[in-house]
Parts: structure tokens; sequence; C-alpha cells
């Protein structure tokens, strides 16, 4: 198939939230091809005092990047700002404790947002000359449905990005609460109408887009064609600070294994509490830092070599990607993991699983380990805290691995997926 110019597509994207820093908008700008960004919310100068405001406003503050100019925005922050203001409100006065949201609810907010943003998106997109063939569409699963067909009926070429492996992620974690009983909260299955959003609008989009052959194995296995998917890796671009870093060899300190994220059973934290304990007897220490969703009883019987530190700032986990060694990850599912280029890019050998994403070479710049193997996964840590010079030579293999996701490699592989005549 003959691809299109590079110079001839402009793109709309449109996304809830900041998601990833507004990585694909930034990679299309960076080369003159984004027409427009269409997004929930973006904090222009006259909302910077939300800065100052008690959260989850105060996190309203951070939906803008300097690097995407203003006129390129299409928000529509007046809607969210009043939904997150009324329910602000609506939690600080309410009579009755707040507790765990059911599933049921979760998601059917999920939908609630994703059918508002799409309909006003929809709307403006009306307004404009949106010509075959010159324009094309990227949006995120669940907030573009009603979008996708209009622009189906327009012979708009569109992209929806699935940030997950679907129902078969779901049906995994299920399975992990039912190896580990009292670990995390029952909060049941997803509701049908979430799922089935999802695949009317894999249906309507020209390509479904994901960010790891895993991902692309379970959307396939949902009945997504396999032509219809590309996989894209996620962009990643290094602070100077991280870019500049070199890992100093740890010869002699104990080794110190960094998680970093939510604390849970899909990113397999019952492993590496079995891997701790296996590792009891040795120096290794244990950090395991994110919003905690096990239990309490979970966490107070975990070895003594491990550290739950609860929720961090960016400030604070940079400061550990700096402390730590090793990065682990061992997941049962992830659609990706940015956090796994993170720790790279501070000079962190990562181990992993083959379920977030082909970025680890194991034996080179960390291991792959098979999912729900807490044994295999301590041999790895055990690995590296013996061997300190093959730790160091990981170290830097791992920081060269972490430049090959680059904003610019991004649009690469987004644009040659639009054929002509798109």
């Amino acid at each position: 198939m003959s691809l299109v110019s590079s110079h001839s597509i402009r793109w709309i994207v449109a996304q809830i939230g900041a998601r990833e820093h507004y990585a694909v908008a930034r990679s299309l700008h960076s080369r003159g091809h984004l027409e427009r960004l269409y997004t929930d919310f973006w904090c222009g100068p006259a909302l910077k005092s939300l800065r100052y405001a008690p959260q989850p406003l105060k996190s309203l503050a951070g939906r803008q990047h300097p690097s995407i100019p203003s006129k390129k925005v299409v928000a529509f922050s007046a809607s969210t700002l009043s939904h997150e203001l009324s329910g602000f409100l609506g939690r600080r006065f309410s009579q009755h404790p707040v507790g765990r949201t059911s599933s049921d609810a979760t998601y059917s907010e999920y939908i609630r947002t994703g059918v508002d943003f799409s309909q006003r998106l929809l709307g403006h997109l009306k307004k404009q000359n949106l010509v075959s063939g010159e324009h094309a569409f990227f949006g995120y699963n669940t907030g573009c449905l009603e979008t996708l067909g209009w622009l189906r009926e327009q012979g708009i070429f569109s992209v929806v990005d699935q940030i997950d492996p679907g129902s078969v992620e779901e049906d995994l974690v299920l399975m992990e609460r039912e190896k580990w009983p009292g670990w995390e909260a029952q909060t049941g299955r997803i509701p049908a109408a979430y799922h089935e959003r999802m695949r009317a609008e894999w249906e309507l989009a020209s390509r479904v887009l994901v960010n790891s052959p895993w991902a692309a194995q379970a959307l396939a296995q949902q009945g997504v064609p396999e032509e219809k998917l590309l996989v894209v890796p996620l962009a990643f671009e290094p602070t100077v600070q991280e870019a500049e870093r070199l890992k100093a060899l740890n010869e002699s300190e104990p080794l110190l294994v960094l998680w970093l994220g939510t604390v849970n059973l899909r990113k397999g934290i019952a492993y590496l509490v079995e891997a701790a304990r296996l590792l009891e007897r040795t120096s290794i220490q244990f950090l395991v830092a994110g919003p905690l969703e096990i239990s309490e009883s979970v966490v107070a019987a975990a070895p003594v070599n491990m550290n739950f530190m609860g929720r961090v700032d960016r400030a604070d986990a940079a400061k550990l990607y700096k402390k730590a060694d090793v990065f682990v990850l061992p997941t049962i599912s992830d659609g990706f993991a940015i956090t796994q280029l993170e720790a790279m890019a501070n000079g962190l050998p990562v181990i992993t699983t083959p379920r977030c994403g082909e970025v680890v070479t194991s034996g080179i710049n960390g291991f792959v380990v098979p999912p729900g193997d807490g044994a295999a996964l301590a041999e790895a840590i055990l690995a590296l805290d013996e061997d300190r010079m093959k730790l160091q030579a990981m170290s830097h293999a791992a920081k060269l691995r972490s430049a090959d996701f680059s904003l610019n490699h991004y649009a690469d592989l987004l644009e040659e997926a639009v054929p002509v005549n798109s």
C-alpha cells in the first residue's frame, strides 16, 4: 500500500485529561502536522490560580503543555470545571462518609464523561471544513464513539487508541482476586455497557492503535481484525537531568529494588511480596511507592524488607529513581507502562513480564520473567545483587534503550499507517 506524503495530512487529536502529557499532540505539532487539539480542560493564563486550590481542583492546573500553542487548542473547560467543582462541594458537605466507589458507578461515570466529550467534539467538528485525504483523527477509547460515526461518513481516516487490553485484562484481574482472597476489595465486573462502547469504537475506527503486542493479542481475541490493529509504543522524552545523569556503580551497598505505580494485583504486587519473602535473608531492600489498592492487613503482613510508601508526587518519584538500583514491574497485564521507560532513563535495569510492551531485552537491559512467578522474579533480582558488574552494564544499556521511544518515532509510526486517499 502506498503512503501519503508526511506533509499532506493534518491531524485532529482529541483527548480527555492530560494523558502522557499530550504526547500525541506534541509529536504531531513538532513536525507541523497538528491541526487542532480538542480536550476537556486546558489551563490557560486565566485559570492559573487553580494551582492554589484544594485537590482535585488543583490537579487541573497541570492540564496544559508549553510546547502546544493555545491557538491550536479547543477545550471545553467551563463544563469540566463546573462538574469538578460540583463534585468537590458535594463530597465536602456530604452528611455521609465517602466510601469505595462501586465498579458500576465508576464506569458509568467514565461513559458519561466520554459521551459528553464526544458530543461536544462532534458539534465543533461539524463546523470545520474537514477534507477526506487531507485530515485524519486520533482519539482515545470511550471518548469518541459519537464522533467516529460522523467521521466515517465524511471519509476521514480515524485512529482510536485502546489504552488497555479490554475484557481480557479484566478476566485476568478477576482470576487474581480469586487466587489472592482478601487482598483487594471485590468491586464486581465492569458494566457490559462500557465494553460495548469500546467495541463500537473499534468497529467504526479506520485503525485501532495499541501500545504493545500483548494488547494487540488481547484485542484480536475480542474480535478486532489483526489487519486493523496498529502497534505503536508510547512516546517518552527524558528530562535534561535524566539524559545527562550516569548511574554510579553500587559495589557494596544493599541492592534497592523499586516499585513505582498503583499497588494492586493487576500489576503483580502479590508476586513481589513472594519474591521479597524468598529474599528476606539477603540484604536486598524493596521500596513500594504508589497508591495502595491492597488491604492494610496484607501490607502489615509483608516481609520486613519491604517499605510501602503510599502515593508520591513527581518530585519524590524522581528522587526514588535516582536512589534505586533496579526497577520491578511484574505485571499481570498492562497496555504498556511508561514507568519502565522513566526507570531506564534513570539507568535502572527493569525486571518485568511480557505483558507490558516490548521494551526490555532480557539479559541486556533487564530481565523478562513469566507473569505470576514470584520465584523467577526473586531469581532475577538476586542475579543482579550477586553480580554488580552485570548490574552496571545493564544500567548503561537501559539508559540507551530509553532513547528509542522518542516523540518523532511515535509520529513516524502513526503517520505511516495512513493510506493514500484515506
